[in-house]
């Protein structure tokens, strides 16, 4: 069997997450986190991450995502000790999440609802995403502001 191909994927993640903002409206966000645990439960035993630090296990994630073609290339990044920079080059829904975006839907925003769930069960951190994804220079570019979980 062939692999998927890039583009119906993306067209695929546009349609699912759009149908789902049609029926659910601002409620479709809890999709975008809940797939997020749900990856990371998946996940999480897969790679080994419970002991690791949160720098190896943001890199094993991010390893993760660019090995199984998510995603060509990554970078997950302190600013501050506060403030993570996510930096995607070529993200596998980047049309469909950008067009979701601007149609006023919550995107499929798979990686960083995963990224953010390993803060939040592995480290007690609460991430919040500051302002919208931007492109640059062919790079998606995402800052977090990150808390301690109350």
């Amino acid at each position: 069997m062939k692999e998927i191909k890039k583009d119906f994927f993306d067209l695929e993640m546009y349609s699912i997450y759009r149908a789902i903002g049609e029926i659910w409206g601002e409620e479709s966000w809890k999709v975008v986190w809940r797939a997020g645990e749900i990856l990371f439960s998946e996940l999480v035993d897969k790679l080994n991450l419970k002991g690791k630090s949160l720098e190896e296990v943001l890199k094993s994630l991010a390893d993760y995502l660019q090995d199984v073609g998510y995603i060509e290339e990554i970078e997950v990044s302190f600013i501050k000790e506060d403030e993570v920079e996510y930096k995607m080059k070529n993200p596998s829904i980047e049309r469909a999440a950008f067009r979701l975006i601007e149609e006023g839907f919550a995107p499929p925003h798979i990686s960083t609802a995963l990224l953010m769930a390993a803060l939040d069960k592995l480290f007690g951190l609460k991430a919040d995403m500051v302002g919208n994804p931007i492109q640059r220079n062919g790079w998606v570019i995402e800052k977090w502001k990150l808390k301690k979980k109350k």
